[in-house]
């Protein structure tokens, strides 16, 4: 069985192809040439496993909570609790911003494959000990078998398709 995993970014996103369980490759690909790959073999059966950004909070509480000093929790979260300095509340709303585009890829993403009658799998978000792999490079090669380069996005991609279940 071909599994391709998707980890969606507004520049670069991760993607890897696992054929019965063994990485074949590991790459980034920008948006028209992610969508050239996935249709190119669409002659052969394949999966496409897509990470389900929009199951990612658009903030992250904690790091709110922690600098929102005693603030209600409720205002914090949505980042306009007063405590807030100028630069942890910018630093927020840059990352807000940053999960917002990469939402929208994905689901550009979805949305031109299945136009192209593709059927596109969402993944939830991967926890727990194998979520570790996607930033460290020597659990990834031992937990994976992978020998070659790697980042982040990619070791997420084949990790989406190596483990990820569908909806």
């Amino acid at each position: 069985m071909i599994r391709i995993g998707i980890d969606p970014d507004l520049t670069k996103s991760g993607v890897a192809t696992v054929v019965n369980g063994e990485i074949v490759t590991l790459k980034s690909m920008g948006f028209s040439e992610l969508i050239e790959f996935v249709t190119s073999n669409c002659w052969m059966p394949y999966v496409v496993l897509l990470e389900d950004v929009d199951n990612k909070k658009p903030v992250f509480p904690k790091r709110l909570r922690l600098s929102a000093k005693g603030q209600n929790p409720l205002l914090a979260y949505v980042g306009h609790a007063p405590s807030q300095s100028g630069s942890n509340a910018k630093v927020n709303m840059s990352i807000a911003e940053d999960l917002g585009k990469v939402k929208a890829t994905a689901r550009l993403i979805k949305e031109v494959l299945e136009d192209k009658g593709i059927k596109v799998t969402l993944v939830k978000p991967l926890r727990g000990p194998i979520k570790k792999a996607k930033d460290s490079s020597v659990y990834f090669n031992k937990i994976t078998g992978w020998t070659g380069r790697s980042n982040a996005d990619t070791r997420d991609a084949a990790l989406i398709a190596m483990f990820g279940q569908g909806e």
